[in-house]
């Protein structure tokens, strides 16, 4: 930078432009490419001779591994107050990038907002100081599923473009360091069809050393959709092949409680091993090293617009922690 300003030999990258399901709005999305490794960058916004201020965000060294955070259903809208919704998002965002300030990115479990093609609310969930400097992956959950305006927003990569397709989109994949993250859009409930998509992005990533899952509906949840069929359904069809492929985690929303789970070994808990830390004290894992298994986790609600009750008549054997 230049006292502040953008160089004159700044790159410059044109956005492609379409038109919004909203008339009068559009959407405009660029990619950047050739980023290096702990680097950071300043960008502007530039609209004929309107001008953003300039932003800058870094990308972490992923060489010695990395952190991310993770968050479920911030549903903006879903209180009937958006107003209360987005200081909750506000609040949530600027806590957690205090508490992790070198995250390399946020994880978003879906159900950014209450309504699919309402820009009020997807207004709340993108326009947030935070995340002017904070990379955001997303997942497709059934309150973003019904329209086309999830990808007018959202510009994903590698996305299948023929597996797990609804309205909304598809599966997609992303690499960071070591780490391959699946990226499913089980809206669509066709188990062939996102284990395709698996075998396909595993096969391109020989060497990811961690292969994690998220999609938006928990198969390993203790809330009010903890027992619904198609839960059950997704959980008796999507498993197996999680354990065949080699999933190690699985991270998950919409049942807007937070879960962990034991380490599973296909559907059994594995509640005692060697590999585990109890560091409290009180019987319950807080860490696990090198584990066999999948580690599922359910995240509740990042905005606070919407919570559910554990089903406290259910024991939950898979769940660990449970809040």
């Amino acid at each position: 930078l230049v006292n502040g300003a953008m160089p004159e030999g700044a790159k410059h990258v044109q956005a492609s432009v379409t038109e919004a399901n909203r008339s009068g709005y559009y959407s405009n999305q660029a990619t950047m490419s050739q980023l290096e490794q702990g680097t950071t960058y300043a960008y502007q916004l530039v609209n004929g001779a309107k001008q953003s201020p300039v932003y800058t965000f870094t990308t972490e060294d992923a060489s010695n591994g990395f952190t991310f955070l993770f968050m479920g259903d911030p549903q903006l809208g879903a209180s009937g107050n958006l107003i209360s919704d987005n200081s909750g998002w506000n609040t949530t965002l600027r806590a957690a990038a205090a508490k992790v300030p070198d995250a390399a990115f946020l994880l978003s479990a879906g159900d950014q907002v209450n309504t699919a093609n309402n820009e009020g609310q997807y207004t709340a969930y993108l326009d947030q100081q935070v995340l002017y400097s904070l990379p955001v992956a997303t997942v497709i959950g059934n309150h973003d599923n019904s329209s086309n305006a999830y990808g007018q927003h959202f510009n994903v990569p590698n996305e299948s473009g023929e597996y797990g397709t609804t309205d909304a989109g598809s599966d997609y994949w992303f690499r960071y360091g070591n780490v391959l993250f699946l990226v499913l859009n089980v809206n669509n409930m066709s188990d062939a069809e996102h284990r395709m998509f698996m075998e396909k992005a595993m096969a391109q990533n020989q060497d990811a050393e961690w292969n994690i899952v998220t999609m938006h509906h928990s198969v390993y949840s203790v809330a009010n959709h903890a027992l619904e069929n198609d839960i059950i359904q997704r959980r008796n069809t999507l498993v197996p092949i999680f354990e065949e492929l080699g999933i190690d985690v699985v991270l998950q929303g919409h049942d807007h409680v937070y879960v962990r789970t034991y380490m599973m070994d296909d559907f059994n808990a594995v509640t005692e091993s060697e590999k585990y830390t109890d560091q409290n004290g009180d019987g319950v894992p807080d860490a696990v090293t090198d584990p066999d298994g999948i580690l599922y986790v359910t995240a509740n609600s990042a905005s606070g617009s919407k919570y559910y009750n554990i089903k406290t008549e259910e024991q939950f054997p898979y769940a660990a922690v449970k809040s």
